[in-house]
């Protein structure tokens, strides 16, 4: 029997945004590499569409990019083929099995970093190496955890652009934080939001859920 579009979404939520524990949603992706697009496409995922747009709409003069938890490579994609972005390009992803087929894309990848984001979102880049840093997707229970965020930054050229997306606050407890943790980084002026904008990431799969592509420019 066909499984529905709703019904996969359902199996991604359960099996990787609601499963025990980091360790355990990897154990998910090291299975799920060669599907991923597929399924993913199969339900309309919005985020590296969204995220790729606003990287086009501020991608003057931008020579370097590291986009964080990769996955296959579906923004660094986008950028790259849709957008025309002809400059250096780092991915990074903590599973290796995500990492071989965004490697398969043909993209010019400079760096093909494997690195697990922690709590201090420590990265294995020198500080201020990269004009703009994407992340698509990541931003969830997990996966990369809510006070990474400045650590992560710290890898932008001041004044460099990090172009995220993450849940609205109202959709769990993660981005509760989330954004709390981002507004106290807005007020002591760390980073400056440059512009959001609102968007369903599934609609295929009926998908209610709102999420949010920011811009952030480091101070």
């Amino acid at each position: 029997m066909e499984i529905t579009k709703r019904e996969l979404y359902q199996n991604i939520r359960k099996n990787v945004i609601k499963c025990k524990n980091p360790m355990e949603s990897q154990e998910i992706y090291n299975g799920w590499g060669e599907k991923y697009d597929e399924e993913l496409d199969t339900l309309n995922y919005q985020s590296p569409h969204y995220a790729a747009k606003m990287f086009e709409k501020y991608s003057d003069d931008v020579k370097a990019v590291l986009d964080i938890g990769t996955g296959t490579g579906k923004a660094a994609e986008l950028i790259r083929k849709k957008y025309g972005y002809e400059g250096v390009l780092d991915i990074l992803d903590a599973n290796l099995g995500m990492l071989v087929q965004a490697d398969k894309k043909g993209l010019d990848i400079r760096n093909i970093i494997r690195h697990w984001v922690d709590q201090r979102g420590d990265l294995p880049v020198k500080d201020e190496s990269y004009d703009v840093i994407t992340c698509t997707g990541s931003f969830s229970s997990n996966h990369i955890p809510v006070t990474a965020v400045p650590g992560l930054i710290k890898s932008l050229k001041h004044g460099g652009l990090f172009i995220l997306t993450v849940g609205i606050p109202e959709n769990n407890s993660y981005t509760l934080e989330f954004h709390r943790f981002l507004h106290n980084m807005i007020d002591a002026k760390e980073v400056e939001l440059v512009e959001k904008e609102e968007y369903q990431n599934f609609p295929n799969a009926l998908d209610e859920v709102v999420h949010v592509v920011l811009v952030l420019k480091r101070s």
